[in-house]
């Protein structure tokens, strides 16, 4: 099987205005192989106008590389942060995707209420 979802990926906080302050992203994950190296992504829809907001610029794809996944249960994080670009959104929530890397591919989800 290899990658294991131990606890779905979560958003704290889970409501933002944008720009975003930080926001984590928490997850409790574990590999059945006794261990191995996995790669995350992050995506956000490429049909609206909010980006995560990295040190590159705004971008719709952040990823995580080199992560070591160990065989008991883990809790890992990544801060992020969100940015509209161009005019104004009237999105009520993002959905940011998540796929993780390794001997098997996995896949979650978080959706963050969007505040006015």
């Amino acid at each position: 099987m290899a990658i294991v979802i131990d606890e779905n990926l979560t958003a704290s906080p889970a409501e933002t205005r944008l720009p975003s302050g930080p926001i984590i992203l928490r997850q409790i994950l574990h590999s059945d192989l006794g261990g191995e190296t996995a790669s995350i992504t992050y995506t956000l829809d490429g049909r609206h106008n909010v980006c995560f907001q990295t040190a590159q610029g705004q971008v719709k794809q952040i990823q995580i590389n080199g992560l070591k996944i160990p065989g008991g249960a883990n809790e890992r994080s990544d801060t992020i942060a969100l940015v509209e670009v161009g005019g104004g959104t009237d999105l009520g929530e993002i959905i940011i995707k998540q796929t993780i890397r390794a001997e098997n591919n996995a896949r979650d989800s978080v959706t963050l209420a969007i505040l006015s």
